[in-house]
């Protein structure tokens, strides 16, 4: 056994941030590590013929073996209870390693064989003994929780500041006339003042926001100088990130004020604890895609995503259609709705994970009751579409996938959703519809784009009459869309019924079709509406 770790100056770190920064191709967690047991100190590489201990918390690389070969090594290993052991293979061939490590909260990680150890090694090694956070990621930390308070005071209608466990001032949302004092010194001191922070130690309000994840409500105090307040704190796990103070603006708090700090108290805790483990931007992994992406490594990007991947889940995507259409401005504006999205979304799920994906935010609602659970997102996707159109301005329309038994599923989905999303763009007066509100359009128009790109499907009369007779060939169309009543035709067309009769006789002879005939004449209107389509008639 050769320990490539001291044990003095060493942090640790989570088994998940590891395997994020191993990446989805060269590592999947087929075995979660026990509750008790997620934090790696130090990384071993272990002979399978060493008879060495290893220490509590060890991510044991374990070469010379693979696959159900690593049997014997691995039992020699349970005993030490090690964090996570890792061995090379792949799902497949470590079925029987997976058995016998399930039961025993120790982790298994199958690595891929064109992973090098020392390379695994000196990535675990970098997460494990890292100091503090980067002056890059530390921007990147801040300029994310200004955007949390921005977003949370906008549509709570009031003033948010969020603090660490200390009180120092993280983040706060643009200032106004209308903040009290302990607002304007918080801010100017980048920490609260020691006479308030006494008044409310002494009142219990820390001790109820350090207990639990739940709003507490303050109301205003004139002679401090205080206007009403909502607070909560910021929890992961048993542990307590900071906080997020509300003050009230010139308007009442919005109705759903406690839900909304529910959900920015939970978005923010995801960005402290990412970005406390992360290095530099470059480390970041787009959740979005790997979830979506239909390999195997779905279920280890899930599990150190804190999702159960075998539980129901639903994809929702959101758009927003604006004014300012520079990069810049589609950056910017995209960036605003993920925010909305965030708060909403974590409020409803803990789980819920919100990226971009192309030009639009990808929402992954986990953990779901296929049953109970599609009224409710419609609910939440109307709220955040309602927020997001009343507070960034611009048009906002999102599509509702199906409920799929299992998250590994979500990404059979994806086209279907964005087709619904297609269809949304050419009707900007619905903002929010499933892919059953809208499954027959969906077809129709995956059917023209079908017929579109099989010229010889196409009847040779019919493209005749539409290239040659324009005329005929839009009265045909539209006395087949009043399912053959020529007075409504000849009213839509503001012409006589008698035009309408010699139009559609004419349209016939020349396309070689007989409208009595259900064949053609279903053929007839399919070609005619891909005619109307690619020309752009209406």
């Amino acid at each position: 056994m050769a320990p490539h770790e001291s044990a003095e100056h060493v942090i640790g770190a989570m088994l998940s941030d590891i395997l994020e920064d191993i990446g989805v191709d060269n590592g999947q967690l087929l075995v979660p590590p026990g509750t008790d047991n997620g934090t790696v100190r130090e990384t071993v590489i272990v002979d399978a013929e060493d008879e060495a201990p290893v220490q509590r918390g060890s991510l044991v690389l374990l070469i010379g073996v693979r696959g159900r070969a690593a049997l014997p090594g691995i039992r020699k290993l349970i005993p030490d209870y090690p964090a996570a052991v890792a061995v090379k293979g792949n799902e497949e061939d470590l079925d029987a390693v997976r058995e016998v490590l399930f039961p025993t909260g120790i982790g298994l990680i199958a690595v891929s064989p064109a992973m090098n150890w020392g390379t695994l090694e000196s990535i675990a090694k970098n997460r494990i003994q890292e100091p503090a956070l980067s002056t890059d990621a530390s921007t990147i930390i801040h300029r994310d929780l200004f955007a949390i308070a921005q977003t949370t005071a906008t549509l709570a209608n009031g003033h948010v500041v969020i603090e660490d466990p200390a009180n120092r001032v993280l983040a706060y949302s643009p200032a106004s006339n209308d903040v009290d004092e302990l607002r304007r010194l918080s801010i100017l001191a980048r920490r609260g003042p020691e006479r308030y922070q006494k008044l409310l130690k002494e009142s219990g309000v820390y001790k109820h926001l350090q207990a639990a994840e739940a709003p507490i409500h303050m109301e205003a105090n004139p002679t401090e100088g205080l206007r009403e307040r909502v607070a909560i704190g910021i929890h992961a796990g048993n542990r307590i990130l900071g906080y997020i103070w509300l003050q009230e603006g010139k308007e009442p708090l919005a109705r759903n004020t406690d839900k909304l700090m529910v959900g920015a108290a939970r978005h923010a805790a995801i960005e402290l604890v990412r970005h406390r483990n992360e290095q530099s931007q470059a480390l970041r992994r787009d959740r979005i895609s790997s979830l979506l992406s239909g390999t195997p490594q779905i279920h280890s990007q899930a599990q150190s995503a804190g999702i159960d991947p075998s539980k129901p889940a639903a994809l929702v995507l959101i758009s927003a259609q604006g004014d300012d259409e520079t990069a810049a401005g589609l950056q910017l504006r995209r960036g605003e709705l993920a925010n909305v999205a965030s708060i909403h979304a974590a409020a409803y799920r803990p789980g819920a994970v919100v990226g971009a994906i192309g030009l639009e935010i990808a929402m992954i609602l986990p953990d779901l009751d296929p049953i109970k659970s599609p009224p409710a997102i419609n609910r939440l996707i109307n709220v955040i579409v309602r927020d997001a159109r009343v507070h960034l301005h611009c048009q906002v329309q999102a599509a509702v996938g199906p409920v799929v038994e299992r998250l590994d599923a979500l990404h059979g989905t994806l086209e279907h959703v964005r087709s619904v999303l297609k269809v949304l763009e050419s009707t900007p007066s619905i903002h929010v519809a499933s892919y059953a509100d809208v499954e027959t359009t969906v077809l129709t128009k995956e059917l023209l784009e079908l017929l579109a790109s099989r010229t010889d499907l196409r009847h040779g009369g019919i493209s005749l009459l539409c290239d040659k007779y324009p005329e005929f060939a839009t009265t045909l169309l539209t006395y087949l869309e009043f399912f053959g009543d020529v007075n409504r035709c000849a009213e839509e067309l503001a012409v006589h019924r008698n035009t309408v009769h010699y139009r559609l006789r004419r349209a016939c002879e020349v396309a070689g079709i007989d409208l009595h005939s259900a064949e053609q004449r279903l053929l007839a209107h399919l070609q005619l509406r891909l005619w109307t389509h690619s020309e752009g008639r209406h």
